[in-house]
């Protein structure tokens, strides 16, 4: 009897063991199709997607029109926009629909779109202004940057005082106790000023 119950220990062990193993088995069966499954249905959608290559005759068509100014696309065209910008004889380009606007370009008189500069006319030149006062005399210079003083004189018995004003202007006096002369002087679009004699 003691031989019989190692028998049946062992036997009950295999039997344990035999359901772990068919799992095992199967799990590994499962994985095994789907990984094949889903290799497949990736490959498909690779390969499957791929145009196939143009013939001779289709180069041909796109040699020809690519000469043309002309853009086309070639193979299947149920999710592809065709779009043809081409130049007219004014110089602008034409669009079909669907496509996005052209660049626009200015009008010439070749096949070709041409260029254009523009170019602003000069402003005026700076200039220099000399004014000769009760007080003194001042030399102030006129640019669209604003208004310099070169020189500021005053007369016997005046003092001078120079200082800048609003828009890049300048304001030069020359005072005593009895008279003030003054010369506010500004660009605007040109040298403008405005002189005073006060007593």
């Amino acid at each position: 009897m003691s031989r019989e119950q190692p028998r049946t220990a062992q036997d009950g062990q295999v039997r344990r063991t035999i359901p772990h193993v068919a799992a095992w088995f199967a799990a590994g069966v499962a994985s095994v199709v789907l990984a094949s499954v889903a290799v497949s249905m990736v490959s498909g959608q690779v390969t499957g997607s791929r145009p196939a290559p143009l013939s001779a005759a289709q180069v041909e068509d796109e040699l020809a029109s690519a000469s043309d100014g002309t853009t086309t696309t070639a193979g299947p065209t149920s999710s592809t926009t065709t779009t043809t910008i081409a130049p007219t004889a004014a110089g602008t380009a034409t669009t079909a629909p669907g496509g996005p606007p052209p660049t626009p370009t200015t009008s010439g008189s070749g096949p070709g779109p041409t260029t254009t500069t523009t170019t602003r006319p000069p402003g005026p030149a700076p200039s220099s202004k000399t004014y000769d006062m009760a007080g003194g005399t001042a030399t102030l210079r006129f640019s669209a940057a604003g208004v310099t003083v070169l020189a500021a004189t005053p007369k016997p018995g005046f003092s001078v005082d120079a200082s800048p004003t609003h828009d890049n202007g300048v304001r030069v006096e020359f005072e005593n106790d009895d008279h003030r002369s003054r010369v506010d002087a500004w660009w605007d679009g040109g040298p403008q000023d405005e002189v005073r004699e006060e007593d």
